[in-house]
């Protein structure tokens, strides 16, 4: 039987006034400016939006089941990419949905979003880095928000799959252009915004969700993936010595807040700037639950993945196993060792070689702010690499990037 989570069925919210999160406190009232411990309202809010689904999208769904199989997805599809009108009797539910997504908000800003994009295609593959390795692997922290990706397929082959439509995501909004109304970076942020509504249902109804654990992809978990794309990522970038503008920080939280609300998070909780952005970010890691052996799988399952996506060549191998080892570094060096052990990674010298360049990218980064040419030429070089790799990882890996659901729970 299907168990609604309420409030008072919650287990998950950790003691945010821990004493061991002294430090991090610190840290983050020196990046925010003021002190960034939430009060007891703030959580007893948290709380509400950590059982609290998105009722737009889940109609969607509703409305897929009571049409023959693959007319609702083809529904979706058409106003995709023809709009709502070109459907002669659109659902209701279809309607609804695009008369949110349609309506453009009156914060919204073309320039900050073409700024975005151009600061996201100039780190180049580090940006790839902080967000497999930082925002990701830091995201599997919180045992009951990755509970979702536990019971949703092996392991393996859900890491390999979320890499791919990770990725497919990523470069389609943050591609200049992408996400006006009719551009591929629109169009999947409301196909992604579905799919997690798709598993949702599913995971209600499988009668093996834990009402302790929240509602599965919950909004306080979703406002938490759009700090995982801006201000969690930036900071994995600002740990390697990149150099980003106050302006340019607040264009990546400006874009990654509209794409947030084409996703259905409510716009009561997407940051409007950096300082909510960090002081969202400081919530969310305040309050975390212990890890578990959930946390752990997860977390060996997304160090492991350059080891499956290599091959069985001998040199192939080899370079993976390496790559595996300076990616685990990267982990331990921007979440701590503590961090590390609760994701079940091993220990490595490695991780002292990302400060170690730090003074040499420094050096680089001074000069391209100082001389636009430089800049504009590593900005087009990003996009260049980001284009030519991202096809072929598709190929390699044979994956779908139609963003459908999973058929089946794994457990």
């Amino acid at each position: 039987m299907q168990q609604v989570p309420t409030v008072d069925s919650l287990a998950r919210v950790g003691d945010y006034r821990r004493p061991s999160l002294r430090r991090q406190r610190w840290l983050f009232q020196w990046m925010v400016g003021s002190d960034p411990q939430p009060t007891d309202a703030q959580v007893e809010e948290l709380k509400r939006y950590i059982v609290m689904g998105d009722p737009l999208a889940e109609a969607v769904v509703e409305m897929y089941r009571s049409l023959p199989g693959g007319r609702g997805r083809a529904l979706l599809d058409q106003a995709l990419a023809h709009g709502i009108d070109s459907i002669a009797e659109p659902p209701r539910a279809l309607v609804e949905l695009f008369a949110h997504v349609d309506r453009e908000p009156i914060w919204l800003d073309r320039d900050k979003l073409a700024l975005a994009c151009r600061v996201s295609r100039r780190v180049g593959p580090w940006g790839e880095l902080s967000l497999r390795n930082l925002s990701l692997m830091g995201g599997y922290l919180g045992a009951a928000a990755a509970k979702p990706l536990v019971f949703t397929g092996q392991l393996e082959r859900v890491t390999q799959r979320r890499l791919v439509e990770t990725g497919k995501f990523w470069m389609d909004v943050t591609t200049i252009g992408g996400l006006e109304r009719f551009a591929e970076g629109f169009k999947s942020s409301v196909r992604v915004r579905i799919m997690h509504a798709q598993v949702r249902a599913m995971l209600l109804a499988s009668g093996k969700w834990d009402p302790a654990w929240g509602y599965p992809l919950n909004q306080a978990d979703s406002m938490a993936t759009i700090l995982e794309f801006s201000s969690i990522y930036l900071f994995g970038l600002r740990a390697l010595g990149f150099l980003f503008t106050r302006r340019e920080r607040e264009a990546i939280v400006h874009l990654w807040r509209y794409v947030g609300y084409l996703m259905g998070v409510d716009e009561r909780i997407l940051p409007t700037c950096e300082d909510d952005a960090n002081r969202a970010m400081y919530l969310m890691s305040a309050t975390l639950p212990p890890s578990d052996d959930d946390t752990r799988a997860l977390g060996t399952a997304l160090a492991d993945a350059p080891l499956r996506a290599a091959g069985d060549s001998w040199l192939g191998q080899r370079l993976a196993r390496i790559e595996r080892t300076l990616r685990i570094g990267y982990t331990r060096y921007v979440l701590g060792d503590h961090a590390g052990d609760a994701l079940g990674l091993p220990r490595t010298a490695a991780k002292y070689l990302w400060p170690a360049q730090i003074p040499l990218r420094l050096g680089f980064e001074l000069v391209r702010t100082s001389v636009p040419p430089v800049n504009r030429l590593v900005t087009k070089l990003g996009e260049r690499l980001a284009q030519n790799q991202f096809p072929k990882q598709i190929a390699r890996t044979r994956a779908d990037t139609s963003f459908a659901p999973v058929s089946q729970l794994a457990r």
